[in-house]
């Protein structure tokens, strides 16, 4: 799978809230505080940090079996 192809396929396996979470947290040049993403989310610091892990997870399991799928061809 082409880079940019997977990096599509990455982000559709997110929903709305996961990659804006994800990308102000982590991607973007000022970084918000799980303070600020709660205010804006109306959601505790707490939720957000469990956003962003869960978040995280599938990033890593999508990875995970893009590679097991190259090791079986």
């Amino acid at each position: 799978m082409k880079h940019s192809l997977m990096i599509i396929a990455l982000l559709s396996t997110l929903n709305e809230r996961e990659k804006e979470i994800l990308f102000k947290r982590q991607m973007s040049e000022e970084s918000l505080t799980l303070e600020e993403l709660s205010q804006i989310h109306k959601v505790s610091r707490e939720r957000i940090r469990q956003i962003e892990e869960a978040a995280i997870k599938k990033i890593r399991k999508f990875i995970a079996e893009e590679m097991e799928k190259k090791k079986i061809k």
